[in-house]
């Protein structure tokens, strides 16, 4: 027996849409799918696949260093990395000399702008990470001072945005075990749009949610916890 040796199998946009049409029975009998049936699918393909981007996984994690700039609390992640990271999960300050990190506390944005004395400078311990809409700004504080911003550099660990789908052979931005659930869940969308059958409606969407929570399982750092309560 001979196996193909590769392992690099994807599926374009126009692929994956074609398929959740054939999954809702769209086009499997040999009628053609419109180019606007394409268009509104690719719609809702984007939307989906935005929410979710909400949600920790770990191929969206991704590093970058920050410089710091003596006495500058506050730094505009969107310039810095190109896009603007959906959320910042931990800051750690490296020793540029070497490589040992110290992890800095998160703060909410109450905790962070209700310290009272935003302008000392010393070595940061703590971070807020402010998204808004364009900019998604990191607050440090204390602010780094001239010694500080010389020695250190920040290590960010941030979610990444999914990128889109624009053109109708684009890859997807997101690993190939998760193609299946992705073609269910644009056909759940669509199903509402393009089916009456409520049963098999109803089939679809419990696959769709199926194979997205199972994806949901798997995405999951497999090393142990370990917790130890602090003694009094």
């Amino acid at each position: 027996m001979s196996t193909s040796g590769s392992t690099n199998y994807s599926l374009t946009t126009n692929d994956i849409i074609a398929e959740a049409y054939d999954i809702c029975g769209v086009g499997s009998e040999g009628e053609a799918i419109s180019a606007d049936q394409y268009a509104r699918a690719r719609r809702s393909l984007n939307l989906m696949v935005k929410g979710w981007g909400a949600s920790d996984h770990l191929w969206l994690r991704t590093e970058a260093s920050v410089t710091m700039v003596a006495s500058q609390a506050n730094y505009a992640l969107a310039t810095l990395f190109s896009v603007k990271p959906a959320r910042v999960l931990e800051v750690r300050r490296r020793v540029t000399s070497g490589s040992t990190d110290t992890p800095l506390t998160e703060w909410s944005r109450d905790e962070y702008f209700g310290q009272p004395n935003k302008t000392t400078d010393s070595i940061p311990v703590a971070f807020y990470y402010d998204p808004q809409l364009l900019t998604g700004t990191l607050y440090v504080w204390p602010r780094p001072s001239t010694a500080t911003a010389t020695d250190m550099t920040l290590r960010v660990t941030y979610l990444r945005r999914i990128e889109d789908f624009d053109g109708s052979t684009d890859d997807p931005d997101l690993p190939q075990e998760w193609l299946e659930a992705l073609s269910y869940g644009l056909a759940d969308r669509l199903a509402i749009k393009y089916l009456s059958d409520p049963i098999r409606r109803r089939e679809i969407a419990e696959r769709a949610g199926a194979y997205k929570a199972r994806l949901e399982a798997w995405d999951t750092e497999p090393a142990s916890l370990f917790l130890q309560p602090c003694s009094s």
